[in-house]
């Protein structure tokens, strides 16, 4: 019976991680994750980042917020250390232009989502070289930030001690020549600017990293962060919370907008949350896909891996997932649209039954009006759609439409 069996032919491509990683189906998925979180974080930088002109103190100054805008907290600090320090022209350590705070608008996060990608590309470096030189870099950070921190305190008060022939703590009265304690206050000033930084922009730079650094964990920390950070500002803007504590967050306005875009589908106040929704699904679809394909093909055998078939199979699974991330999302933005609009559809029905005294007072009720009446009406539309699958034969007409589409097989 063994001579039965024919060997697998082998081709020029294989489905090892180590070529995968360069293909451009991948890439592309990559890519659109990539720009999809950078959409999003610009979209809530500009949606939640400000705070309220009113929300200002005796002397007209805008007192400080919890905003996504890492600049007021900087300001915030900033301040302080100028106060503490009498010195009315204090600046931080990291120049303006690098943190984004001498910006206005998205200018604000430009210049600290190219150091996340940088910081991004060389963690993904680094994760692919050895382990003991991965160990080796990463004692070698630590200890130098260590050092940063602590080294002149050390080297002066080791000096000092020895020129003077006498032991003391590294502590005394400010502008002593034995207060080497002095020297860690550039360090931590250092480290709380970059960690400030680093705390706003942690859904850019997980999310960064779990794309392309292939980790479940990241992405979901991107998400986690991003929604966390959603559900603290409605809270901190619900109407019947600033009635106590007025933080200077602008609220979502619960009542619909009268200005209409994209041809009257989609008021202009919802627009920006639906962007954002869509984006957010864009990027943690297309970073699990990613995932989840290079996992398929990391767990096949290794006589699989060289199959010309098993290749051919890999590259339309890939090719069908960016033809549906363009189509499927696109219809699902105008299935949302739709049911958006779903309430101007029911009075429009309710209008067909005359001019009665229910009638009337359906057509002149605000509830359909306010944001509890369109998530009402969308829910009826969607379970409107969802019966129709009842009625129409979906998989049907998804054939149809298929067929007709252009041949995105691999050669």
């Amino acid at each position: 019976m063994a001579d039965d069996v024919e060997l697998q032919s082998e081709g020029s491509r294989t489905l090892h991680l180590k070529e995968l990683r360069v293909q451009w189906q991948v890439v592309a998925l990559q890519t659109i994750a990539t720009l999809a979180l950078i959409w999003l974080f610009l979209q809530l930088g500009s949606n939640f980042g400000s705070c309220d002109p009113s929300h200002v103190d005796g002397d007209g100054n805008t007192l400080w917020c919890p905003a996504l805008d890492h600049t007021l907290s900087l300001d915030l600090f900033e301040t302080i250390l100028a106060s503490e320090s009498g010195n009315s022209a204090y600046d931080l350590p990291l120049p303006d232009f690098l943190t984004g705070q001498s910006n206005e608008g998205p200018g604000r996060y430009y210049v600290p989502i190219l150091l996340c990608g940088l910081l991004t590309a060389g963690w993904v470096l680094l994760n692919l070289q050895a382990p003991q030189l991965r160990r080796k870099v990463v004692l070698g950070v630590l200890m130098g930030l260590i050092l940063f921190l602590a080294g002149r305190l050390l080297i002066g008060w080791f000096f000092g001690m020895l020129t003077s022939w006498d032991l003391y703590w590294p502590i005394d009265s400010p502008g002593s020549s034995r207060n080497h304690a002095e020297t860690l206050v550039y360090p931590l000033i250092l480290y709380t600017q970059v960690f400030i930084v680093g705390l706003y922009l942690i859904p850019v730079w997980t999310g960064m990293m779990g794309i392309w650094g292939l980790s479940r964990r990241m992405i979901g920390w991107s998400l986690g962060t991003t929604l966390i950070y959603l559900g603290i500002h409605a809270l901190l803007s619900f109407e019947a919370v600033t009635v106590y504590f007025d933080l200077g967050l602008n609220p979502i306005s619960p009542q619909i907008s009268e200005q209409m875009v994209l041809g009257g589908l989609v008021s202009e106040t919802i627009f920006p949350l639906l962007m954002m929704a869509m984006l957010m699904i864009i990027f943690s679809e297309s970073g699990f896909a990613v995932i989840r394909q290079l996992e398929y093909a990391f767990r096949l055998p290794e006589s699989c891996k060289k199959d010309p078939e098993y290749v051919t199979q890999f590259d339309n699974m890939l090719n069908g997932h960016l033809v549906h991330t363009v189509g499927i999302f696109s219809l699902v933005i105008f299935c949302a649209m739709l049911a958006l609009k779903f309430d101007d559809l029911i009075l429009d029905l309710v209008a067909i039954f005359g001019s009665s005294q229910w009638s009337g007072q359906v057509q002149e009720s605000l509830e359909l009006q306010l944001t509890y009446g369109k998530v009402i009406s969308a829910m009826l539309m969607l379970i409107f759609v969802a019966g129709l699958k009842y009625i129409l034969p979906w998989n049907r007409i998804a054939s149809f439409i298929e067929s007709y589409l252009p041949d995105m097989s691999s050669d």
